[in-house]
């Protein structure tokens, strides 16, 4: 089994590198390039203006031009000479960490194998410069490529995921060496059969995945410069991804042997779906806990670290030049962030362990609830993305009280934005609103949405346990919210105008009616 790196590990071993190449940051390989490309233009340029007869405010105009120039082309140049040259820099791990953070966020919300390793692919190719992709995964892992034919390259149990990673090498000599010793290896430290299989799919990293061995993937990567060897910090973070994908693909590969056995019924399901899900809701929170801590401790200390750069900067230009203000404020935001992302991690999986619960509600527990201090703090602590919150308003004037649990209702109240910012996204339009009335008895929360809308031949169906349109839904969001609504004694309701609105009703009875 690959050992297991947690996030604080992660960041707390690779900061001091990052601490340490910080000022040479700007020396690096792929930035000479760049200031030799700028140096030819500009000898191409000065050459070109002194061959004609200008006075000296056409010239001054020809120099801001090309200043404007390399202003506004550097980070695209340096991108694209990084992609081709393969060669990772301190700031580009930096930037790789983010998105591999950001992967591993979103690959803890997928059901189906396929759409992890599409998504793990596009972010590799995409957003971590590699070249080259090779995946090949287990039989017992029910993805496409099982269900559309026999692949192109099959051993007894690993076969290619996709076409493009047919292969004439033999996959069981592949899994026999990773099985018994599950960690990643680069060409320096490979035996001779992983080397005649680098050399054949044009790769020069393994990443196993393995649980128990029992090898559930294999990836092979490689970079455009297949000689260059990677950094300790970027073998960590393909390590970090490695532990995640165990995670993923063995919850993945246990529920389909479960669900292959029998044919489970709607309270079976929920029970395997509530075991799986407490399961990944304690491997996520113990590596959050973890980074929270660290984070506070690289937070305390970057002021002084940016503080002693600029010191340097100031006494010594010519060996540590300045750092650019975009540079240095995405360094001081950088610990904000990344708690904001933990908070944002631990809403989720608490969203997600709620829309699982069906035990009956003890009314013990229930206490006299304000509605508008609902609506408020499910706002408040909604893990809201870049420019969500914007297109929310609410009215809470006509408040009123109801028995309830307070947990419950504000899990129920993110399921609803979580549903409606889906559909707005899918629509590419709309906007969200929220409003109390109160007629006689009872009290009602008025949700709406103008996005997407709902079909009329799904509506009926949308309140039903496991019922879901989306590719990564699991079907169980709405039947909580239903379940949760009438445990308190109300009820939800939904219209719909497909291409217009989708608005939901949930209808309480008033404290002062019940007493």
């Amino acid at each position: 089994m690959i050992k297991s790196t947690t996030l604080d590990e992660l960041l707390m071993s690779s900061f001091p590198p990052i601490a340490d190449n910080f000022l040479g940051v700007f020396s690096d390989r792929n930035r000479i390039y760049l200031v030799l490309i700028y140096f030819s233009l500009s000898f191409f340029y000065t050459t070109l203006i002194l061959s004609e007869d200008l006075t000296p405010v056409p010239i001054l105009g020809y120099m801001m031009a090309l200043i404007l120039v390399i202003v506004s082309t550097h980070d695209v140049l340096l991108r694209f000479i990084t992609e081709a040259t393969g060669v990772a820099t301190p700031a580009t791990e930096l930037n790789n960490f983010t998105t591999f953070l950001e992967l591993n966020r979103r690959i803890h919300t997928l059901l189906e194998v396929d759409d992890v390793l599409r998504l793990v692919n596009h972010t590799l190719l995409e957003r971590i410069y590699i070249a080259e992709t090779h995946f090949f995964v287990s039989q017992e892992l029910p993805s496409a490529s099982n269900r559309e034919g026999e692949p192109l390259s099959i051993g007894k149990n690993l076969h290619s995921w996709r076409a493009e990673s047919a292969v004439h090498f033999n996959l069981d000599a592949l899994e026999e060496e990773v099985k018994h010793k599950p960690i990643i290896v680069t060409r320096d430290s490979a035996t001779p059969v992983i080397k005649e299989i680098f050399a054949e799919t044009k790769t020069n990293l393994l990443i196993p995945i393995v649980q128990e061995q029992q090898v559930l993937a294999v990836l092979l990567l490689g970079k455009a410069d297949l000689e260059r060897k990677y950094s300790p910090l970027e073998l960590q973070a393909f390590s970090f991804l490695a532990s995640q994908l165990t995670i993923i693909l063995d919850r993945i590969r246990v529920y389909a042997k479960v669900m292959e056995r029998t044919a489970l019924d709607h309270a079976q399901k929920l029970r395997v779906m509530q075991s799986l899900s407490a399961n990944i809701a304690h491997e996520m929170r113990t590596p959050l806990s973890g980074i929270r801590a660290s984070i506070s401790g690289i937070e305390e200390y970057l002021p002084q670290l940016l503080e002693s750069h600029q010191w340097c900067m100031e006494n010594a230009k010519d060996k540590f030049p300045a750092i650019r203000e975009s540079h240095m404020s995405v360094l001081n935001t950088t610990p904000k962030r990344i708690k904001l992302m933990i908070d944002q991690a631990n809403t989720v999986i608490d969203m997600l362990l709620m829309n699982l619960r069906e035990s009956a509600l003890d009314q013990r527990q229930f206490n006299v609830i304000s509605a508008a201090d609902i609506v408020e703090q499910a706002i408040d602590r909604y893990p809201f993305k870049s420019g969500q919150r914007e297109k929310l308003t609410f009215d809470i004037k006509a408040d009123f009280k109801f028995l309830g649990i307070e947990s419950l209702c504000i899990y129920l109240l993110f399921n609803l934005l979580k549903n409606a910012f889906y559909s707005m996204q899918s629509a590419q339009k709309g906007h969200i609103s929220i409003a109390l009335k109160q007629e006689g008895a009872y009290g009602s929360i008025c949700f709406r949405d103008t996005g997407m809308g709902i079909d009329p031949d799904v509506l009926p169906k949308i309140f039903e346990g496991f019922f879901t349109t989306k590719n990564e839904g699991t079907g169980v969001g709405l039947a909580y919210c239903k379940r949760t609504v009438e445990s308190f004694g109300g009820n939800i309701a939904c219209h719909s105008e497909l291409g217009e609105f989708a608005e939901f009703v949930i209808t309480l009875p008033c404290v002062q009616a019940m007493a």
